[in-house]
């Protein structure tokens, strides 16, 4: 969602921000901005509606001719905007301003009181220009302003509700910014030419050498050339983290885009996952995740998500009653945390999140921390808030994933729940032959998708006849399900064509009343023992001439379309069928020629409810 950056101390602050807020571009946005400030409190403010390249324009329009003059602006703040309280306009574009243009805000979250503390500031004869939540936060600092920045900031502080991250500079104490947070991630970078703030680890690769993750309570406090850290109104000390920089310097290489890039890393990754978890020779799985969980009682396991990572808890339920015999559902975390949520000590929850910082999931661990439930992360980044709050957990490994629709973190998140999976079925000593058939399959998988990849040409010219409709279909059994509600997920935030998921087995209750020949059908039908069910479902459509893709390890001379691909074990085929529905709509998207790396209207953090 919107992204955060700030740098100060003694280089020309500009240029700095301008390439981080291109870092923080998959995150997804729909407007810019930049604020600089120099050592007398003299700001330039540019702000753009649109991507990062529109305001770098109007940038160097403005500063044509003044580099020596920037040079003096030697601190600032950036942010990229997605709209959610005010459409997408300059006026709603951070950082917000107090009436006399002396605090200078950038905020990521809600502000949940702010129609509260905007009526009694409007009492007092104060006008607010925008429509956001975000600028009751400099009016407030010029409401309360004590002489002192820090001070002002600690007795404003108090008077927030909601989740957010706030970096605040001033023209009163231009050599001072304030950055804290509570429920919304923001971390500080220190190198030797400066501070760096910001939301996300990606913004800057190639910039500072340590870090600080900051908790929920905390505050940094950057005067000149030197911090401190503040919670609960005391100073703590924290330790500095090296930051592994290489790691995180993600680029596209030869790939036209990276989520073609991100799609080829997947066999990779799961074979990353493997490393120090999986001993196939020893046919055992153990880390200090599943060491923590030994001597657990778990009867029930619920997975909690949204958008793909529900898909990957849906997997993963059908595989703990499938396979380890425990009882599990998956639920969405936005749904999930307006029912009554039980915290039996026997059930265990695990929080999927692909951004690592979904505010709907952090929401319902919270409350199932409060409550002492069991918690499992399977996240993406060491010291995000899902992370360091949950019990335990598996990091997926699988790199910065810059496209904002996911695909590595989706089959990492898969394999890692597969593995969970298995964990716990051997724990119970169920059937030691089905388990060690399972892990064998498990290890071919990495193999068996480089084969998918190979198939690219034959995939992307089904895409190319499929790109002609405005209306699709994905259907499914069993797990073939879930990879159908993933294949129309991927369809819809990639190329905007209008597509919908159902069981096979349930046409004939209502989706019938659809076809018609502009409406075409992905089905994904492996050779196991639902397949016969699945021809007799495709039967059913054919008959009334909708025209059928057939995913499959078996040919079948009725399919409209067939994509073949390489048999394998039935619980590790979802493996393979995603990867060819992601190749599927990445090539729809293409031939349409979408932005397939940042898609409209979408974020790839989603930091609010």
């Amino acid at each position: 969602m919107c992204g955060i950056f700030a740098y100060q101390w003694n280089k020309q602050a500009l240029p700095i921000l301008q390439r981080g807020l291109e870092r923080l571009e998959y995150r997804g946005y729909d407007s810019a901005w930049v604020c600089v400030m120099d050592a007398q409190g003299s700001t330039k403010l540019i702000k753009s509606v649109g991507k990062v390249s529109e305001l770098e324009s109007k940038i160097s329009k403005q500063t044509k001719g003044k580099e020596e003059e920037l040079n003096a602006f030697t601190r600032g703040i950036a942010h990229t905007r997605w709209a959610t309280h005010g459409v997408a306009s300059e006026v709603n574009t951070h950082p917000h301003h107090d009436a006399g243009n002396h605090f200078y805000v950038i905020h990521n979250g809600i502000i949940e009181n702010h129609a509260k503390l905007k009526k009694q500031l409007r009492e007092k004869w104060y006008t607010f220009y925008s429509q956001t939540d975000s600028e009751v936060v400099p009016a407030l600092l010029a409401e309360h302003w004590t002489g002192d920045l820090l001070e002002t900031v600690e007795k404003v502080l108090p008077l927030l509700h909601g989740a957010y991250a706030l970096v605040i500079m001033t023209t009163h104490a231009p050599n001072e910014i304030v950055a804290l947070k509570r429920w919304s991630p923001l971390i500080l970078w220190t190198a030797p030419d400066g501070f760096y703030c910001s939301s996300d680890m990606q913004a800057l690769a190639g910039y500072a050498t340590q870090t600080v993750t900051l908790s929920d309570g905390e505050l940094v406090y950057i005067k000149n050339n030197d911090y401190i850290i503040k919670a609960e109104w005391k100073i703590i000390k924290k330790d500095l983290e090296k930051l592994d920089i290489k790691a995180m310097d993600e680029s596209r290489g030869e790939y036209e885009t990276f989520m073609r890039k991100e799609i080829d890393e997947q066999p990779a990754i799961i074979r990353r996952a493997f490393m120090g978890r999986v001993n196939f020779d020893e046919k055992a799985i153990h880390a200090d995740a599943t060491k923590y969980l030994k001597d657990k009682e778990i009867q029930k396991v619920v997975f909690v998500g949204c958008g793909t990572s529900y898909n990957a808890g849906q997997m993963g339920a059908l595989w703990m009653q499938n396979i380890a015999g425990i009882d599990a559902s998956a639920k969405i975390a936005s749904e999930y945390m307006h029912q009554r949520i039980p915290t039996d000590p026997k059930t265990l929850h695990v929080f999927l999140s692909q951004s690592w910082e979904t505010a709907d999931s952090i929401e319902v661990l919270k409350h199932i921390k409060d409550k002492g439930g069991l918690t499992f992360g399977i996240v993406n980044v060491v010291g995000s808030t899902i992370a360091t709050m949950t019990d335990c957990g598996f990091f997926l490994r699988a790199g910065y994933e810059i496209g904002v629709a996911s695909t590595k973190a989706f089959t990492a998140q898969m394999i890692n729940i597969l593995m969970l999976t298995l964990f716990l079925w051997k724990k119970w000593s169920l059937s030691y032959d089905r388990y060690t058939n399972i892990l064998h399959a498990m290890k071919t998988v990495p193999s068996l998708m480089e084969q998918i990849i190979a198939q690219e040409d034959a995939i992307a010219n089904v895409a190319k006849e499929m790109s002609r409709f405005n209306n699709m279909f994905f259907l499914g059994r069993k797990y073939e399900y879930v990879v159908a509600d993933e294949g129309s997920l991927k369809l819809k935030e990639l190329s905007y064509i209008h597509s919908e998921s159902y069981p096979a087995g349930e046409l004939k209750h209502g989706p019938l009343a659809l076809i018609e020949e502009s409406f075409p059908c992905v089905l994904i039908a492996p050779h196991d023992g639902l397949f016969e069910q699945n021809m007799s479902s495709m039967a059913e459509i054919q008959s009334r001439k909708w025209k059928v893709l057939v995913v499959s390890n078996r040919e079948t001379e009725w399919a409209d379309r067939m994509i073949t691909i390489p048999s394998a074990h039935p619980a590790v085929m979802p493996f393979l069928t995603t990867m060819v529905v992601q190749l599927l709509s990445y090539h729809v998207a293409k031939e349409l020629g979408r932005d397939i790396d940042k898609p409209r209207n979408l974020a790839k953090s989603v930091t609010v409810k």
